[in-house]
């Protein structure tokens, strides 16, 4: 019921849509001629030593514990995801895109989003399969990113795709003299990591929408060629995990409750003014806490008991560009995971683990606007339940765009 008011609640400016929108935009013609882009991409990888890199993340210590997933490597030549975009203004109140991903193992739909364009009072509301806004890398595509992969305490925690899910979302942007956003979201509840969802055997069943996301975003007036962007965000969802603890086959506890998380993000920009990116400068960062609470259900006694489970995970990264030439940037990235990394056992007693750390650095060439090469190298050290382990990981990628693509965020 609480997420039923909360949705009704983000749709009541519908009511008001703005008479001046339906005078100046004019109504589709009904034909579809929307703006058409594909985004190709290619990378080289190699690792050393040469355990492969997913297995790595997949057993690394606090993090594995009781979500478990998949976190797939990119091994050897691999086109890895290609995109495939098609937008379109609809009528003069919404707005549309559908981005479908094509790799290896198939096709599916990555986004696809109906978006208000004339709603009163700074209000905005988008519905259908999305990145969540919070932070800052979640919601982007791999093709704006600055380096090849995705910083570590989103791989562990939230998977490759992030938090993309089946929601609708809310925002409002206030009327101040600076850049002021928030905004509210509900997902259905599907992600690989942190929002497992089962409603199977001794797992009571929950109706969608099954995670909650809140954030907000601050740009401060600085003076020209500087921009400066400061976030918050909190989420918070059900997570279910069905497991067999003695590999007979047959599932023989089950783990029901909650995660959730808080984070922070902040980005400095500072545009040079000179041509194609040179003196460019960027500073980005996030820290990411994630807390889980799960009620633990075991038929190895008799009669069947409960117990509670609760881990705490954190991880930050932090990262700057620099055009040191016409097209070209270098990149440092220095990332952290399990500053805290506790796990609280259902028996009273509570394991703590240690940090992995990662470090990598980037050069970038823009050939053009629609095209870019970039070779990073990666050196991290892993603490796994095999140790601390060390791997280094070298990157090759191309990647070029096809067609009209439209203007990324900042």
């Amino acid at each position: 019921m609480k997420y039923f008011i909360i949705i009704c609640l983000c749709l009541i400016p519908i009511i008001g849509i703005s008479e001046e929108a339906t005078k100046s935009t004019p109504i589709s013609s009904g034909y579809f001629n929307p703006d058409v882009s594909v985004i190709l991409e290619s990378v080289y990888q190699q690792s050393n030593p040469k355990r492969n890199i997913g297995s790595i993340l997949r057993d690394i210590k606090g993090f594995s514990n009781i979500s478990g997933g998949e976190v797939e490597p990119i091994e050897g030549i691999n086109p890895r995801e290609s995109e495939l975009v098609l937008s379109s203004n609809i009528d003069p109140y919404f707005t549309g895109y559908l981005i479908a991903s094509m790799q290896n193992e198939g096709a599916g739909i990555e986004e696809a989003v109906i978006q208000t364009t004339a709603l009163p009072y700074g209000f905005e509301v988008k519905a259908g399969k999305m990145f969540s806004s919070f932070g800052r890398i979640n919601s982007q595509h791999s093709h704006v990113w600055d380096f090849i992969d995705r910083p570590l305490i989103y791989q562990l925690t939230l998977g490759e795709e992030g938090l993309n899910d089946v929601a609708i979302q809310a925002s409002y942007l206030a009327p101040t003299d600076y850049y002021l956003l928030t905004g509210i979201e509900a997902f259905q509840g599907n992600n690989e990591l942190m929002f497992n969802y089962s409603g199977e055997g001794q797992l009571p069943a929950h109706s969608g929408p099954r995670v909650l996301v809140g954030w907000v975003k601050i740009a401060p007036n600085l003076p020209d060629k500087h921009a400066l962007e400061l976030g918050t965000s909190f989420g918070r969802g059900i997570t279910q995990v069905i497991g067999d603890n003695n590999s007979d086959g047959t599932p023989d506890d089950w783990l029901d409750g909650y995660n959730q998380f808080w984070g922070l993000d902040a980005v400095y920009k500072y545009k040079s003014m000179k041509a194609y990116g040179e003196g460019n400068w960027t500073v980005q960062g996030e820290y990411f806490n994630k807390q889980e609470n799960l009620t633990v259900k075991e038929d190895d006694l008799a009669p069947l008991v409960s117990q509670h489970s609760r881990a705490n995970q954190d991880g930050y990264y932090i990262q700057t560009t620099y055009g040191i030439f016409p097209r070209w940037q270098a990149g440092l990235r220095w990332e952290q995971v399990g500053l805290t990394n506790k796990n609280h056992l259902p028996d009273g007693t509570t394991e703590s683990f240690g940090a992995t750390n990662r470090e990598s650095l980037a050069l970038t060439y823009r050939m053009s606007e629609f095209s870019y090469l970039r070779l990073q190298y990666s050196d991290g050290n892993y603490r796994t339940s095999k140790g601390s382990e060390n791997v280094s990981q070298v990157f090759l990628q191309l990647q070029i765009s096809l067609g009209k693509h439209g203007a990324h965020k900042f």
